[in-house]
């Protein structure tokens, strides 16, 4: 298991790297060769009806408080939280908790990989029936222009930014990292703005939700379990 923070810092490196690239390589074929356009039309259908075809009336009169706040949320304040939280998890002497957040986000891709592929849920502001539009785009395009090479357009389900927010709070308060309060706060307008903001359906968010807690739990277990082999006594 492992042992070092450095080789914490890297496992991270390596799952957005390999994040990345299953992103560049899945809109790739599907722009090259239509690959999995019809499946994503299919799925995102279905999640839809499970929403009994809700319809977001007036989303175009949208105050612009929350246009700008929910877009401060979802694009910069979810990066900055996790740098922060990865900061002063690094620099505490004990191990667990920098160990567990990882643990945490490793549990949640692997979770999230497969429905990501064979799940496809295109964003809700694609669909017109929806009623919604990418309320961020009120603001700047360039604002989800600069996270598309992170998430595919078909990457909703379940939703990543609700579940590595619910790893993040969850981790604060099971360490008491100071400042907790105002991560269940910030992360609570997180959460929100994947809906307001037109880009996920309430089963991303909710299975986000779960998805977060699962990663959470699991991960505490085998810091746990790293935990009794270290102060194993060798023979």
């Amino acid at each position: 298991m492992i042992q070092s923070k450095p080789k914490l810092f890297a496992l991270l490196a390596l799952i957005f790297g390999f994040n990345y690239l299953e992103t560049i390589v899945e809109t790739w074929l599907k722009d090259k060769y239509k690959v999995g356009i019809d499946l994503a039309a299919s799925v995102t259908n279905a999640v839809q009806q499970v929403e009994r075809n809700y319809n977001f009336a007036n989303y175009d009169l949208t105050n612009s408080f929350a246009v700008y706040g929910y877009s401060i949320a979802y694009y910069f304040i979810f990066p900055l939280l996790a740098l922060l939280l990865c900061y002063a998890l690094a620099r505490r002497q004990e191990i667990s908790p920098f160990r567990v957040m990882t643990f945490a986000v490793l549990i949640d891709y692997l979770v999230s990989l497969p429905f990501f592929i064979f799940f496809p849920v295109m964003e809700r502001w694609t669909s017109a029936d929806s009623g919604s539009m990418l309320l961020s785009d009120r603001w700047s395009s360039r604002l989800m222009e600069s996270m598309r090479p992170l998430s595919a357009l078909d990457n909703c389900f379940p939703s990543s930014h609700v579940s590595v927010t619910v790893v993040m709070i969850l981790i604060c308060y099971l360490f008491k990292v100071q400042f907790r309060s105002a991560v269940l706060a910030l992360g609570t307008t997180i959460i929100l703005s994947t809906l307001v903001l037109g880009i996920h359906w309430l089963p991303d968010v909710i299975a986000g939700l779960g998805v977060g807690c699962l990663s959470v739990a699991l991960a505490a277990r085998l810091d746990r379990l790293a935990m009794k082999r270290n102060l194993r006594p060798a023979f």
